[in-house]
């Protein structure tokens, strides 16, 4: 029944067209303001795409007044694309209607796509301009990447001279992640960890923090160039937390393969925690396969370096196995961690399953203090402290 079922399913409804959206060539104004009422948004988006990048400056009041035309539909797809042709002729002009006069629910891509276009343009003068928007919280933290993007691709060089001016904390962090993300994809791995080795060790707190965010980057793009990083540098000078921050980004991507890799680095507490961090994360990416995995890798007994994550799977199987979760609990050899982990246990549980939560606690051996607890603490993620 099944099969029939699955084959008599009616297929997929087509994108909706309209006859005047027959593919044509289009490189007039005119044929800009048919593709603006396109009801297809694929093809909307497909056929923007194509236009704005050959039509001439004079087109901008054109773009000025579809992008203030109330009963245009748009999404954020048409509304970037809008704003990138405007700010490749008027980059301040359209970088101030994003910021100010652009949709609130799509002010972020606006800004993204303005602003990168002027900081390509004229990096110093749109970081000027940013300035003014330091305290906006509905922008403020796209700033800083629009500004990254678009200098990278007009001065890499100075940018990075100007990264570093910014001197130690979140917003040289931030920048330099850009920096690093726009450089892998441009060059590739290779070219960015020759960039980093180049950095002088005179300011040692400057370099660790670069070595630590290639760390953080590579395993999204290549995970063998992040174990030929590792290999390099984790056990060197500016080696701290490297293993550490690979395997957990590593995990993001793949799991098992992180996980195994972390089964073999050197004994202690930081391959624990890297061991947790890694694990936490994968359950919160891909749940089922991070427990399906984990209770194959306990079916007999646990293998030291995996012990370490127990905490995280008692937490996660709380949700829906709470008895089971209790049990792994006994499991965690740390006292003062089992204590915490069980608490964390018991308030999963209450929130999920009140009535039976608490019929547990009237019969357990917890103290009077470590019952309100339970009852009053907040729910934490997997992984972390409440």
């Amino acid at each position: 029944m099944i099969g029939l079922v699955a084959c008599d399913a009616a297929p997929p409804p087509k994108p909706v067209t309209s006859p005047e959206a027959e593919i044509r060539p289009l490189t007039t104004v005119g044929a800009f303001a048919e593709v603006v009422r396109l009801r297809d948004p694929y093809l909307r988006a497909l056929r923007l795409g194509a236009l704005l990048p050959v039509l001439d400056p004079e087109a901008v009041p054109e773009v000025q007044k579809t992008l203030r035309d109330h009963t245009l539909d748009f999404g954020a797809t048409e509304l970037e694309l809008l704003l990138r042709f405007w700010a490749t002729h008027e980059p301040e002009e359209a970088t101030l209607w994003a910021a100010s006069r652009s949709p609130q629910f799509f002010r972020i891509p606006a800004m993204l796509s303005a602003l990168t276009v002027w900081a390509e343009a004229d990096p110093r003068a749109a970081m000027a301009a940013a300035e003014e928007w330091a305290d906006r919280t509905d922008i403020r933290d796209v700033i800083q990447v629009a500004l990254v993007r678009g200098w990278y691709q007009a001065d890499p060089v100075e940018l990075e001279r100007f990264i570093y001016s910014i001197g130690m904390g979140f917003a040289r962090q931030r920048a330099l992640v850009t920096y690093i993300r726009a450089l892998i994809q441009e060059e590739g791995p290779e070219a960015l960890m020759r960039w980093a080795e180049s950095i002088p060790e005179d300011d040692e707190t400057y370099k660790l923090s670069v070595y630590r965010q290639v760390a953080s980057a590579l395993p999204l793009f290549d995970s063998e160039a992040a174990l030929r990083w590792c290999e390099a540098h984790c056990d060197g000078p500016f080696g701290k937390d490297l293993r550490s921050l690979i395997g957990r980004r590593w995990a993001i991507v793949d799991g098992p393969a992180a996980l195994a890799w972390l089964s073999t680095a050197p004994e202690g507490h930081d391959r624990n925690l890297a061991v947790r961090i890694a694990f936490a994360l994968w359950v919160q990416h891909e749940r089922e396969q991070a427990l399906g995995w984990m209770a194959e890798q306990t079916s007999g007994e646990v293998a030291p370096w995996l012990r370490s994550a127990i905490p995280v799977y008692a937490k996660t199987l709380a949700v829906d196995s709470p008895h089971e979760a209790l049990a792994w609990v006994e499991q965690i050899e740390d006292e003062s961690d089992r204590g915490e982990v069980l608490i964390q246990v018991l308030r999963i549980w209450r929130k999920h399953d009140q009535a039976a939560a608490e019929a547990w606690l009237a019969e357990s051996p917890l103290t009077e203090e470590d019952r309100q607890r339970v009852r009053a603490k907040r729910l934490g993620l997997p992984g972390t402290a409440s």
